[in-house]
């Protein structure tokens, strides 16, 4: 029996706009709430950036955020987990990427933070203007970004517009740390502290209400969606995903396109177990 169903947003739970949930997908997890079915996304965005996706979906229980890094009870109010980069690693690395030219955010407190004098190096190639517009408005510039997260605790840090040549050498800096590290769509590159994933925040979540993971679904399309998946008996990987998700994954459904997330919960947690494959 399916009691908690948690899905990645990006590429999965949200049209490929970036922007909206599909009227079928809406209807479908609401069905699966007023079940009794624990709802919870999982995303890589910091929580400043969710108010659109909960406008859609207030049924919402949990909102796993900055990749795992903290976990948002909409009941309680309040975070029931947390993982987070130490202040001298993350200072470092801020000053690392800051003097090879990269353009990074860092989210703390559930929000984001950049250098204002880096904004030049972001080269956009996925993403609408719409959707863009909607991440910009929720990040915060900042003179001096050092200065900034000075004795704080940091939930993620976030590269953008990577270099193919620089990925691996940028990745092996967080490595070196310590940290987990995973990708979530071209050109990108995201950090979290060594025990903060998605797989680790469902755990929690799990922990907290008595659910096992044989009693999960969950959704994702990206190297960061992998932990979930690995956690769940009913992982599904959208058939647009990577190939490592899909890999990672139990089943594949259809893609978040054609609503791939709703006619899995159709099949598995109100039917009978239809086996979907493409």
């Amino acid at each position: 029996m399916i009691k908690l169903i948690a899905s990645d947003l990006d590429g999965t739970l949200m049209s490929p706009d970036h922007l909206t949930v599909t009227p079928y997908t809406i209807n479908t997890l609401e069905k699966a709430h007023k079940k009794g079915i624990k709802i919870a996304v999982a995303t890589g965005r910091p929580l400043s950036l969710i108010d659109n996706v909960i406008n859609q979906l207030p049924f919402v229980d949990y909102i796993i955020y900055s990749n795992g890094a903290c976990v948002f009870d909409r009941k309680q109010k309040a975070n029931i987990f947390s993982s987070l980069i130490a202040p001298a690693p993350a200072l470092d690395l801020i000053e690392y990427f800051i003097k090879n030219k990269v353009f990074f955010e860092i989210y703390y407190e559930g929000k984001s933070y950049y250098q204002s004098d880096t904004e030049y190096l972001f080269d956009n190639t996925d993403f609408s203007k719409a959707f863009i517009d909607e991440v910009t408005a929720t990040m915060t510039s900042c003179k001096t970004l050092l200065d900034f997260a000075k004795n704080k605790h940091i939930e993620k840090i976030t590269l953008y517009s990577v270099k193919p040549q620089d990925s691996e050498k940028y990745k092996n800096k967080f490595l070196s740390y310590n940290m987990a590290v995973a990708s979530s769509f071209k050109g990108n590159l995201e950090a979290t502290a060594k025990n903060a994933d998605k797989g680790s925040a469902l755990n929690a979540i799990c922990r907290k209400t008595g659910i096992s993971a044989e009693e999960c679904m969950t959704f994702g399309d990206a190297g960061n969606d992998i932990p979930m998946l690995k956690f769940a008996k009913y992982s599904f990987a959208m058939e647009n995903g990577s190939d490592e998700c899909k890999n990672a994954a139990n089943y594949i459904t259809a893609s978040n396109a054609d609503d791939g997330l709703a006619k899995a919960v159709e099949s598995y947690a109100f039917g009978d177990e239809m086996e979907i494959f493409l």
